[in-house]
């Protein structure tokens, strides 16, 4: 669960997949698969995604931010 926080943290501060992913030094298929396991956890959708930029939902901001230390 801590890579798929981790994740989700890349993506809120920058906004694409391609940019998480390179942040964590993983793929970006890689960051889909953990957001989408987070979602299934979750019950939720925790981003939109608009294009090549993806937006956090309330539900994913709320979840970073118990996330962050």
């Amino acid at each position: 669960m801590l890579a798929q926080l981790e994740a989700l943290i890349a993506l809120e501060e920058l906004g694409t997949m391609t940019r998480a992913a390179a942040r964590l030094r993983v793929t970006q298929s890689a960051i889909s698969k953990r957001i989408a396991g987070l979602e299934h956890e979750m019950g939720g959708r925790i981003i939109e995604r608009t294009g090549r930029a993806v937006r956090v939902t309330a539900l994913g901001r709320r979840l970073a931010a118990h996330a962050r230390p």
